[in-house]
């Protein structure tokens, strides 16, 4: 399948649907309980869109002007946005990475190969948005994360395991994956979910893989949570 179609394809997703494929990519998916999974998606939605809503408020646009700066927005909250060619680890591709004390790096190489797809395959969906704003706005989402504690994807624990009056819990990776998709959304007024760049991005260095990550994409969506 070409990438063209996958794009419309998942184009037409709900983010609950992408938020089933965070779930069970989840380095302990198999201790979620399935009973809980629908709550947890969508608390972790609200999640990000709660803090981009926060956040929105916060700022004051000039008469006119409807659009976020989201390079100014991030340097007020004190991040250091750096450029970096490129990097990749065997199968994932990066096109943006946080790291604390408040520094984001966004891979420009890896962004620019989906920019060019987008124009190559004339993806009207994806035409005229700037896919490093988004890739930018998910990272600070992770910035406000290591920042409050008390948001529901820091504070929602699951148990691993018991041994006598003691139970060991844990908080969940995907939890905070899925809120910064919503949180990108939101504060970008986006009409698609950004996880549709996973494949994007990917495409480039790995049509097969992209496909395979597509159709577990595609897969996982049917499923159902309460």
């Amino acid at each position: 399948m070409n990438i063209k179609k996958m794009m419309q394809n998942l184009y037409q997703l709900r983010d609950e649907d992408f938020a089933k494929y965070h779930i069970n990519s989840d380095p302990i998916e198999g201790k979620i309980p399935k009973q809980i999974r629908g709550k947890v998606i969508r608390e972790s939605l609200d999640c990000g869109y709660e803090e981009a809503r926060s956040l929105m408020g916060m700022v004051e646009l000039p008469n006119g002007v409807r659009d976020i700066d989201i390079v100014r927005l991030a340097e007020s909250l004190g991040i250091s946005i750096k450029m970096k060619k490129a990097h990749n680890a065997m199968e994932y591709i990066y096109f943006g990475t946080y790291e604390e004390p408040g520094i984001i790096r966004l891979y420009q190489d890896n962004i620019r190969k989906g920019e060019a797809l987008v124009k190559e395959h004339n993806i009207e969906e994806l035409i005229g948005i700037n896919l490093e704003e988004v890739v930018l706005a998910h990272e600070i989402f992770h910035h406000i994360e290591a920042r409050k504690k008390e948001l529901y994807v820091n504070s929602f624990r699951i148990n691993l395991w018991k041994l006598g009056p003691y139970t060991h819990r844990s908080r969940l990776i995907c939890t905070g994956e899925i809120a910064g998709m919503a949180f990108a959304r939101k504060l970008l007024n986006l009409n698609f979910c950004p996880n549709v760049l996973d494949v994007l991005f990917l495409y480039p260095h790995n049509q097969m893989q992209a496909e395979r990550l597509y159709q577990e994409i595609i897969k996982l969506s049917k499923k159902d949570y309460e």
